[in-house]
């Protein structure tokens, strides 16, 4: 005889915890380019040779607005690229065992390079997608793929690698970070910021590239390649830091349905 329990639906304590790990990335980003987009939106301006835009209230309500319209393709495009991060860290550990599978910081670091290499290189029409909608006025999604080629999707390798290790690494950044400014939470949100912001430098001729092909121009100097770096570097900095943010809220629901 059948136990009156057992037909009854999984509770949220018994589902929550399977759904976390592809639920709290893209809920995390989604938060987090709302209020980075306004940055990106000046380092757009700025690699096509473009003043950016004072930072004035309306200007920042704008670039707000605009971190909102672009919630949903980030929150897909970053979570989906956290998530086949792993899967394809798994892979290559499976792989090539004797080049990833040490224990050690070394190994961790040309894992973590080579899948966001890989995962950049696979995600490359949806960020030349995202990077569209940071122009003024926004592009279509229509209109960013009519417009992407081969060479953008190198360009966009370049900066993912630099991007999503940036993310990947903040936890292995906060260790002698801790060691030398202590062990507490506001060491770990600046080892994000410091990360995100690093990553955003190691990616940003990529991202210099992409905006100009996307428009047309060419890149006549390595110069141009470092147009708009800093407000890049600063958005990313705080999206590492509301995303941290952001999981961290997401997955304390977890451990408070266990």
């Amino acid at each position: 005889m059948t136990s009156p329990t057992s037909s009854n639906p999984p509770s949220s304590r018994e589902v929550w915890p399977s759904l976390a790990p592809y639920v709290v990335p893209p809920v995390a980003a989604s938060a987090a380019i709302v209020p980075a987009f306004y940055d990106m939106v000046a380092k757009s301006a700025m690699q096509k040779g473009l003043p950016a835009s004072s930072m004035t209230f309306k200007n920042v309500l704008q670039g707000v607005r605009g971190g909102f319209g672009a919630a949903p393709t980030v929150g897909a495009m970053v979570g989906t690229q956290m998530v086949l991060q792993g899967r394809v860290e798994r892979a290559l550990v499976k792989t090539f065992p004797n080049l990833f599978a040490e224990d050690s910081n070394q190994a961790k670091a040309s894992l973590t390079l080579a899948s966001s290499a890989l995962v950049g290189g696979l995600s490359s029409p949806f960020l030349a997608v995202y990077n569209g909608k940071t122009m003024m006025p926004p592009w279509s999604v229509g209109e960013s793929l009519s417009k992407f080629c081969l060479k953008q999707a190198g360009a966009i390798t370049l900066q993912e690698t630099g991007f999503v290790a940036g993310l990947a690494t903040a936890d292995l950044v906060s260790v002698p970070m801790k060691q030398m400014l202590g062990d507490n939470k506001a060491v770990e949100y600046l080892a994000a910021a410091v990360a995100g912001a690093v990553g955003s430098l190691v990616g940003h001729a990529g991202n210099t590239a992409l905006t100009r092909w996307q428009n047309g121009m060419t890149v006549d100097s390595l110069r141009q390649l470092s147009w708009g770096s800093l407000r890049k570097a600063r958005g990313n900095a705080v999206f590492a830091v509301v995303y941290k943010l952001g999981k961290e809220v997401l997955h304390s629901t977890v451990e408070d349905e266990k």
